[in-house]
């Protein structure tokens, strides 16, 4: 097979072409007409510097161009050096034809062939080198076979893991409530009436009937699906209720109708002469369904983990054991169909020329979703089919829609594009779960088969083939699971993930696996692998006054990011944008949760928010984080003392239920003060700077950090340096100082 070189271009476009991965052109030219080109120049260029391949019957084959750039495509002619003249398949004929240089001069064919000749070239406006990725990525650190098997093995593991914590949380849960208690708050489904039994498989089966005596007032009869939440597989508490051993059962569903459900014990059987057998079958009782575990999600991720695992060239890239590659051309300048600065131009070129992957770093506020909409729209443009995905709802429809709403759309958006009449673009929405109206009342219900774009959480992906989708794009990809991304991996020939790494790593429902390795998403994971030439950084920010950006900026982002000239002054009625709180408060721990709480600190936060809303800031536009879970209680319970109109519209929330939403402005407590310079987790070197970020860069306004400063920067006795982010903090202190925002409350009041 051979391949061309082409020594009069630096930058060669058609760098390891053949024959063998493209296809004849076949098309139709009957109503074409262009400016007329000298194409016989371009020919004789072509064969004088290019090392086309020959066929048997002395003619080349000659790869064709874009028309309107000289980017390579698939698709060639064959052609006759002795006339000039090249081959064609012609649609509208039905047949070979062939074409002499007077007729390929003034018709689309020639625009595409045209820039054989280097004049032609010289003419346009090209890429700066910088904005050009490299030609091939090293893998930084490679997996032996072993190591390769164990990194498959531990996905799968982690993935057991976690189905094993998310059943054992709703076990938890029910034993803490009971059955009534459960029944009050409607957390269970039913009620079941006992209607007999039935062999399944190797078991046996108790059948149950949905009662609709609660429901009498509905016209509708009611459903265990739709109504009740009960589904085959899924397993459940099943308790009985009305009878002398009013028992509790694992049980699973291995048959949902509108009314009626077969269970199973899991793991068990229960003798017919048995206490909990009877309670099952008396038709007097009455059996409650409280949910135990969807082992859809865990079983969907095990199964695209073989996937990748058993496709040679995904299982490679994820073990370092292959180059990256990138198919660059210095003349591919974007027109992307929205404006975007350069550093999103730049990821888009980058994305267009990704062979395999690539990773875009987005750091908060720089315009994530906007580049993989100007991305998504050139790739329909192209004829791609494309997934577009994340690890929740919500973070899928905010890709499609925006902050559109019904009768409105946001601009800029792929809902806007898709419902302007001089553009075709068609999205479907995959499942049945967006709660997002535009969503559903646009996308959803539309034939995936159909459509250009398929929308879907990385669960919802595995509805998918192997390989369906030209490229798939996982948006808010650093909080997905490997496991989860690897759902998209397998249905995907290519894949883009955008996300930032600098931020909190993906949930992990068992705490046992905090801090693993196996934590990681497969961003990070991919970033480990090949180093930063394998990610593409956005680096202009529209959140944040530059201020509050400065230190962010500075310790997590190496100084790259810059400010718009929009957002760079923005304040809050004259309020300065960063300030600090220092306070030696009385720290305490709450007996039931064993979460830490601050009374001090809780009040000078709420001080804090009388004082945004003295200024005409609306409550809804503050936000105050706590770095424990038990602070959020006390800093509400302060809010309600104070005469705050409307405090209960005040977001109070942990680090991690803010991460990926911004406010005007954001108050912080971070909670910790005692003379041992114990800071639990808010230290830790992995996951202390990362959730510190993420409480930074919330804010476009206003920001208070209120804290004890010498706890937070002080290494505790039970910590070596290297086990400790503690120095960050004494950075962060140092540079309030230095703007001299910082406010000591033993020495004045905290507003």
């Amino acid at each position: 097979m051979q391949r061309f070189t082409i020594p009069f271009m630096k930058d060669n476009p058609f760098k390891n072409w053949s024959r063998d991965d493209g296809r004849l052109l076949s098309t139709s030219f009957a109503h074409d007409h262009y400016s007329s080109v000298s194409v016989a120049e371009a020919y004789d260029h072509a064969v004088e510097t290019a090392d086309l391949e020959a066929t048997s019957r002395g003619t080349y084959v000659l790869p064709l161009f874009e028309p309107d750039v000289p980017e390579p495509t698939h698709e060639y002619v064959f052609y006759d050096h002795e006339t000039q003249e090249v081959k064609y398949y012609d649609t509208e004929k039905r047949r070979i034809n062939w074409l002499s240089p007077d007729e390929v001069a003034t018709i689309r064919l020639g625009q595409r062939l045209r820039w054989w000749h280097p004049d032609q070239r010289q003419q346009l406006e090209t890429l700066d080198d910088d904005q050009v990725p490299p030609e091939t990525v090293v893998p930084v650190t490679t997996l032996s076979d072993r190591e390769t098997s164990e990194f498959f093995d531990e996905m799968r593991e982690l993935v057991k893991e976690e189905r094993r914590a998310d059943k054992k949380k709703n076990q938890e849960r029910y034993d803490e409530l009971g059955l009534e208690t459960a029944l009050r708050r409607e957390l269970m489904a039913g009620p079941l009436i006992p209607i007999g039994t039935a062999r399944y498989e190797d078991g046996q089966a108790y059948k149950f009937q949905l009662s609709a005596e609660e429901d009498a007032d509905n016209e509708t009869e009611p459903n265990l699906r739709d109504d009740a939440g009960v589904f085959t597989d899924n397993q459940y508490i099943a308790a009985v209720r009305g009878h002398k051993s009013q028992t509790s059962t694992e049980m699973e569903a291995v048959y949902v109708g509108d009314t009626e459900v077969w269970l199973r014990p899991v793991n068990t059987t229960i003798s017919t002469n048995s206490s909990r057998h009877n309670a099952l079958t008396d038709d007097e009782a009455t059996v409650w369904l409280h949910d135990l575990l969807n082992p859809l999600p865990y079983d969907r991720r095990i199964d695209a983990i073989r996937e990748v695992k058993n496709s040679r060239q995904k299982q490679q890239l994820l073990s370092g054991d292959r180059n990256v590659t990138f198919e660059s051309n210095k003349y591919a300048v974007p027109e992307p169909a929205i404006t975007l600065n350069d550093s999103q131009k730049k990821a888009l070129v980058w994305a267009k020329a990704a062979n395999d992957c690539l990773c875009i770093h987005g750091p908060p506020g720089t315009g994530k979703t906007r580049t993989l909409t100007a991305y998504i729209r050139d790739l329909v443009a192209r004829d791609n089919r494309v997934l577009v995905t994340a690890h929740s709802n919500q973070a899928v429809d905010n890709l499609l829609v925006g902050d559109s709403t019904v009768d409105e759309p946001e601009k800029a958006t792929l809902h806007a594009m898709a419902q302007d009449d001089d553009t075709d673009l068609s999205i479907a929405r995959s499942g049945n779960n967006s709660e997002n109206q535009v969503v559903r009342s646009y996308y959803q219900g539309v034939s995936p088969g159909e459509a250009d774009i398929v929308a879907a959480t990385t669960s919802g992906a595995a509805n998918f083939s192997s390989d369906n989708f030209d490229v798939g794009i996982i948006d808010e990809a650093t909080q997905a699971s490997r496991a989860a991304t690897a759902i998209a991996f397998s249905v995907s020939e290519k894949l883009i993930l955008a996300g930032d790494h600098k931020q909190l790593p993906p949930f992990a429902a068992s705490d046992d696996k905090l801090g693993d390795e196996q934590r990681l998403s497969l961003f990070e994971t991919l970033m480990n692998r090949y180093g930063d030439d394998i990610a593409v950084m956005l680096q202009t920010q529209y959140r944040m006054n530059e201020t509050i950006a400065s230190f962010p900026n500075r310790a997590f982002y190496d100084e790259k990011l810059k400010t718009a000239d929009q957002n760079q002054d923005w304040t809050v009625d004259g309020l300065s944008p960063l300030m600090g709180i220092h306070i030696k408060g009385s720290e305490q721990k709450r007996a039931a949760s064993h979460s830490y709480y601050n009374p001090d600190e809780a009040e000078a936060a709420a001080k804090q928010v009388k004082l945004l809303t003295n200024s005409d800031l609306s409550p809804s536009d503050i936000g105050v984080i706590a770095a424990y879970r038990g602070q959020v209680k006390e800093i509400k319970q302060q809010l309600r003392q104070l005469d705050i109109p409307r405090a209960h519209q005040v977001s109070v929330d942990t680090v991690d239920a803010f991460q990926g939403s911004e406010r005007e402005a954001i108050i912080v407590s971070l909670v910790r003060s005692n003379s041992r310079g114990a800071s639990g987790f808010l230290t830790m070197p992995d996951e202390g700077p990362r959730r510190l970020n993420v409480a930074l860069t919330r804010s476009r306004k206003r920001l208070v950090i209120i804290g004890d400063w010498d706890t937070l920067s002080e290494y505790a006795a039970h910590r070596d340096h290297d086990e400790s982010c503690s120095e960050l903090y004494a950075e962060l202190e140092g540079f309030i100082r230095e703007i001299d925002k910082m406010l000591d409350v033993e020495a004045q009041s905290a507003q």
